[in-house]
């Protein structure tokens, strides 16, 4: 697979998604990927591997691990989704969300790499790092926007990105980052 910058918002069915999920899945996936994208005014490109979780994933249900993990950069988000058909769309959609918010972070400037803000969090546990707050406490209000076909309003995204921010303050100010 080539992950290289084309200036083209893709998405691609791989590792057996494309034929375990049907015609309704795919061009859902496909509808909320283009919303969200509009929904966060994303403005760089981004590509979307939608990937079939394999049974070994499934016993190991914290594993991110795939052939290529997600790459957020300000010219070209690869964004990776692990899909099973047997789960609910909703479900599906709204990990797709999740992702879709970090690559709006990178696109904000917030991340780059393990630094948020410019700060490097490289340390920083999994369940205190900013970009993973604000992706698992949106993901669901995102994903709603793309079922009732609404985009978010401008206040409401500042919300977000002003309550991620109290959170990365207060954070500075406490003894698990050292500054």
């Amino acid at each position: 697979m080539d992950f290289s910058s084309n200036q083209v918002n893709e998405i691609f069915f791989v590792d057996g998604a494309e034929q375990s999920l049907s015609d309704n899945h795919v061009d859902a996936f496909t509808s909320a990927a283009a919303h969200y994208l509009e929904a966060l005014k994303i403005d760089h490109e981004v590509d979307v591997y939608v990937s079939q979780r394999s049974i070994l994933h499934k016993f190991d249900s914290a594993s991110r691990a795939w052939h290529r993990p997600p790459v957020y950069e300000k010219d070209n988000s690869v964004i990776c989704v692990y899909v099973d058909p047997d789960e609910k769309l909703e479900s599906m959609l709204e990990s797709l969300a999740h992702e879709m918010i970090h690559a709006w972070q990178v696109d904000r400037g917030d991340l780059l790499g393990r630094n948020w803000k410019g700060q490097d969090m490289s340390d920083l546990p999994y369940n205190l790092q900013p970009w993973e707050i604000e992706a698992h406490g949106n993901q669901e209000f995102i994903a709603e926007c793309f079922f009732n076909d609404k985009i978010p309003a401008k206040s409401k995204l500042k919300e977000i990105t002003d309550s991620t921010d109290v959170f990365f303050n207060a954070l500075k100010n406490t003894s698990v980052l050292s500054v």
